[in-house]
């Protein structure tokens, strides 16, 4: 895991290091997770090295000379929709602004004196790391393939047949759908919408009427019976993934 730590004072970036060191230790039975730091004493410094993707975690301080936490924060979320931002401040001003770049983590110094928050925010970190790594391996006519959940947008059962629809491809795979309807339904980013269709619910743009709009345009249909559950259950994963 790769992690930047953007803070003005070395002392409160080798703390966090440490802090940070600790919990993946304190972890290791849950996330097999090496995390490397890379430190930077000005957000001037950060951006002049950032691109999209370099960075899982990155720990801001709001309060910094010239440019500030806040306006750094902004320039990830602009490119960087799955990095995961952690904010520290003496002051909880800022707070909101923390809510509108959809940060993860609000934690007052000095952090030693705020632990808990900082595990929660770790916490929340590491388990979005855990659901991108997450996949299924599937047997095809061409063998067995891994694939990431992250890159599936939906499933489903046309006959007997069970088709995986890709970010780039549609792929047939060998076993019932029935079979992978589980499997699916435990990780909480897909819905079941409508008989033999499972939708990765990060691919849905909005629901309009009796169908979820994708973000490529395509038409998923809803059950009528299970209209209002569906609803629910979609608006219930946005909120708690946007973080409102």
């Amino acid at each position: 895991m790769r992690i930047a730590i953007v803070d003005d004072l070395k002392n409160e970036r080798t703390l966090v290091q440490k802090l940070a060191s600790q919990y993946f230790d304190d972890r290791k039975t849950l996330y097999d997770v090496t995390p490397h730091f890379e430190e930077y004493e000005t957000g001037e410094r950060f951006l002049e090295n950032y691109i999209p993707g370099k960075y899982e975690i990155v720990f801001l301080d709001i309060y910094m000379d010239k440019i500030t936490g806040i306006d750094v924060a902004k320039r990830i979320a602009t490119f960087d929709k799955d990095c995961s931002i952690i904010f520290f401040t003496t002051s909880d001003e800022h707070q909101l602004d923390g809510y509108s770049v959809h940060a993860i983590g609000y934690i007052m110094k000095p952090i030693s004196d705020h632990l808990p928050a900082f595990y929660t925010a770790m916490d929340y970190a590491a388990s979005r790391l855990l659901m991108d790594q997450a996949g299924i391996t599937v047997t095809t006519d061409c063998g067995e393939i891994y694939l990431h959940y992250r890159n599936i947008v939906y499933i489903d059962c046309i006959g007997r047949t069970t088709y995986f629809h890709l970010t780039n491809m549609d792929l047939t795979v060998l076993g019932k759908f029935k079979d992978y309807q589980p499997i699916f339904l435990a990780d909480n980013r897909f819905l079941e919408c409508y008989r033999n269709i499972i939708i990765n619910m990060d691919y849905i743009d909005r629901p309009d009427n009796d169908d979820f709009i994708l973000k490529s345009g395509e038409k998923l249909p809803i059950s009528r019976r299970k209209k209002a559950t569906v609803l629910e259950n979609h608006m219930t994963y946005f909120v708690k993934k946007r973080g409102m």
